[in-house]
């Protein structure tokens, strides 16, 4: 015959008191959440609504499988297990809270094999935690500092985890003893027999003494989640759920711009919803800070800083978004502030540009989206840098002084450069290509781009490209003084409005040709009248054709953020066009014509921003006869540049030059070539390997160089 069950709270005074508790840590947890909602609800709106699939799909994959910290194994695998085990460990509690009213879960209560299960993923939490302890006691890696949170926080998460699985294995032992193996856990029967010596008496009031500790951990832990950094283990779901399915290239349009009162970011309730909530994910990993290439080289951006510098600055202005009369201000809990020590309060000090986060890390970011491709929470750094140069650039007209003649060469000249956009076809004078206007039905338009067609040794790019594609016989065309800069740098440091305006005249250019490949759509909602007016206006009958380029910059922006003005385009970066070329035997080229031992650099903006990695090194293949010798850091792991976000036209003042860290990455494989496809990328690189006086040892040549050489050679 089994034992009557023992109550835990000692009888019906004990579970008031425990319904009090209860109810008591719920309000004040649900009054913490609460507000940090109401928070949210406060910014600015955004529709994270669509691709449901994607997002369920992305839910269980990265939240469930956890198949975004899992890229750093030790730390990953730790982090796995203490996710889990905190599910599997809230069953256990819930049938411990249902044991105060004498009753259990269904189905699990009682059963021996959600015991087993429940007591193996208590253990694999204690390891988990030995693996933090010493992680952050110990190793102390660079990543895991913070100039916003001390490392008392994650000390604290520890013990009270500790705490919780402690009291849990405490409580399983001693209701094992105090009911003579009925209640029988894995983990009672192999510590009970330490206690044996005690009467059943003592064994029933320590099972009620640590089922008590226990609840209370717990409660406390609930009460103290939301107001730690561990805010991410209820964000980082919602935030997951919420990610971007948009374009990974565009930026988010600022629409209206001639009517509006804000340019950007200056105050953090100007950011959306979803760029608050990327704070409260943000789990403080540091990973992002760990491939920054601006923090890698000694510039003061650190990445993880950019977002906790968000939730603080939220945190600080609390009170004053949430106003006078809100609930919480009433009950004098607005303010959600966490300083801690003295060296914190300093660092929460206003305004959000020039306090928290410093102007010299906003203009130190290049773009290349490293952050964002490891973060394993899905935060969005480089639109909130981007959010916030807009600011500086037409709210307070603050930007590197070099950057002033760049915005202006653009808007006078159609290029970066003192150079009238007439001359745009010159480098092509001799080689017998057709302007669009000449040729106005030609299946395919070769975007030179403002690299390819003003500066020198990116026109030598331009005309190999040229000789492939007659070598392939495209019918292909240029737009000469038609073309005009994308906009890109403009937009990347923050100039939006110089950006539509290259983009409308762009596109009203392209779709004059009959290359929009449908038409402005009503139900778009990111697209501004004048921009529908543009799209729609055109007469000419769309064709479908391919625009080409060599610009991943050109590309990028063409491809993926004209469509917000009513732009839409098959765009074809010139490594895959190629590519295609060969799979169709239109260009058949001398295979291992190349004998020099060779690497590939990824661009960042086709790269991590467009996934196109294997078809440069499908080409590089067949004309070299050694392959590709990968450098350590390749694919969506690539070092950038250093070119991108509009640095090329800014000084490099502070640390070490980024194209010489990815240059001296490069030597290391004893590459002669380093081959490249990116205009910005050779430019950089061939200064780079000045800098570290490797002219005799390497070369830059973008993949098209090779291919017209070995045409030639053919």
């Amino acid at each position: 015959m089994t034992p009557p069950a023992i109550s835990p709270t000692g009888g019906w005074l004990g579970t008031i008191l425990f319904v009090i508790l209860f109810v008591a840590a719920l309000v004040l947890f649900g009054i913490r959440v609460g507000k940090l909602v109401t928070l949210l609800q406060k910014a600015r709106p955004e529709d994270r609504t669509d691709h449901i699939n994607d997002r369920v799909g992305a839910f269980f994959k990265v939240v469930l499988g956890q198949s975004g910290v899992l890229r750093d194994p030790i730390p990953g695998i730790a982090h796995f297990f203490t996710f889990w085990g905190f599910i599997v460990i809230q069953f256990g509690l819930l049938n411990l809270i249902l044991g105060a009213f004498n009753g259990s879960i269904p189905f699990l209560g009682e059963n021996r094999v959600f015991a087993i299960v429940l007591d193996v993923f208590v253990v694999l939490v204690l390891l988990a935690l030995v693996v933090f302890a010493i992680r952050r006691g110990i190793v102390r890696p660079k990543q895991l500092n913070s100039a916003l949170h001390g490392p008392w926080d994650g000390f604290i998460i520890l013990g009270l985890i500790f705490l919780v699985i402690l009291t849990l294995a405490l409580v399983e032992t001693f209701e094992y003893a105090a009911s003579s193996g009925a209640a029988w856990t894995p983990l009672g029967a192999f510590f009970s027999p330490l206690f044996s010596h005690l009467s059943q008496g003592t064994n029933v009031i320590a099972y009620r003494t640590f089922w008590w500790l226990h609840i209370l951990t717990v409660l406390g832990f609930l009460i103290y989640l939301p107001r730690s950094k561990h805010l991410h283990l209820m964000a980082t779901p919602f935030n997951v759920f919420f990610r971007s399915y948009k374009p990974k290239g565009e930026l988010p349009l600022i629409e209206n711009l001639e009517d509006r009162e804000d340019y950007g970011v200056s105050k953090v309730e100007q950011f959306t919803w979803k760029q608050l909530l990327d704070g409260y994910a943000c789990t403080e990993c540091g990973r992002c800070n760990t491939v920054c290439p601006a923090l890698n080289t000694g510039k003061p951006l650190y990445p993880k800083e950019i977002i906790l510098g968000v939730k603080e600055a939220l945190f600080v202005r609390s009170g004053e978004i949430l106003g006078e009369n809100s609930i919480y201000n009433k009950l004098g809990v607005a303010g959600i502030g966490a300083d801690k020590t003295p060296e914190e309060k300093e660092a929460h000090h206003e305004p959000l540009i020039g306090g928290i986060i410093s102007q010299e890390a906003l203009w130190a970011c290049t773009t290349c989206m490293a952050c964002m491709e490891i973060c394993p929470v899905s935060i969005e750094h480089v639109p909130k840098i981007v959010d916030m140069r807009r600011s500086l650039v037409m709210e307070e007209s603050e930007f590197p002084q070099e950057v002033t003649s760049l915005f202006n060469n653009i808007e006078r000249n159609g290029n970066p450069w003192e150079i009238s956009n007439d001359k745009r076809a010159e480098w092509a004078a001799s080689l017998d290509i057709p302007l669009l206007a000449e040729n106005p039905e030609a299946k395919v338009l070769y975007w030179v781009g403002c690299m390819g067609s003003f500066d020198r040794r990116n026109q030598q790019v331009a005309t190999s490209v040229a000789k492939v594609l007659k070598a392939a016989n495209v019918d292909f065309a240029i737009l000469g003084p038609e073309e005009t800069c994308t906009g890109d740098p403009a937009r990347r440091i923050g100039n939006e409005y110089l950006w539509q305006m290259q983009a409308m005249q762009n596109i009203e250019t392209l779709n004059g040709y009959g290359f929009n490949t449908k038409a402005a759509s009503n139900g778009d909602k990111e697209q501004s009248e004048a921009a529908t007016a543009v799209a729609t206006a055109t007469a000419i009958t769309n064709k479908h054709r391919t625009i080409i380029t060599a610009c991943p910059h050109c590309f990028n922006t063409i491809k993926n953020e004209y469509p917000q003005l009513g732009g839409n385009y098959e765009v074809v970066h010139h490594t895959v066009f190629i590519d295609s070329l060969m799979a169709e035997e239109k260009l058949k080229l001398l295979k291992g014509f190349d004998k020099r031992k060779l690497t590939y650099h990824d661009p960042c903006y086709i790269g991590r921003y467009n996934d196109t990695y294997d078809e440069p090194r499908r080409v590089l293949t067949v004309l070299n006869s050694n392959g590709v010798t990968e450098m350590g850091r390749n694919r969506n792991k690539s070092f950038c540049c250093g070119g991108g976000g509009g640095r090329v036209w800014m000084e490099e003042k502070v640390g070490k030059r980024v194209n010489q860290t990815r240059v001296n990455e490069a030597l290391k494989t004893n590459a002669e070539v380093l081959a490249a496809g990116c205009p910005f990328c050779i430019t950089m690189f061939e200064d780079g390997i000045k800098g570290v006086d490797a002219e005799e040892k390497m070369k830059v040549e973008d993949i098209s160089e090779i291919i017209a050489r070995a045409i030639e050679t053919k």
